[in-house]
């Protein structure tokens, strides 16, 4: 028998019990805890974002979100392409 997604949950359950099925996890002990480490570079990213002259940097976010959930939000496809070529002669140089 081929275990693929659409049977793998059947696979997953087939040793719970029905308690854990119905709670989604199993009581034990904590084995370990997870860290979480925001790189230098992500945190000088942020400070540049606070910091940059465009105070309306979160209104256009939030424009173009909104206008990807109402579904009227348009890719400009030539626009792209003129940016990826002009990265790209950058990094040649």
């Amino acid at each position: 028998m081929k275990i693929d997604q659409f049977h793998s949950g059947y696979v997953k359950n087939a040793y719970k019990t029905s308690d854990e099925r119905k709670s989604g996890h199993v009581q034990g002990k904590t084995v370990g805890k997870s860290t979480v480490e925001i790189s230098t570079e992500a945190k000088a990213l942020v400070k540049r974002i606070n910091e940059s002259e465009d105070s309306h940097f979160s209104e256009k976010v939030e424009n173009i979100r909104r206008s990807i959930q109402e579904g009227s939000y348009v890719v400009d496809t030539d626009k792209i392409a003129d940016k990826i070529l002009e990265k790209l002669d950058e990094q040649r140089g």
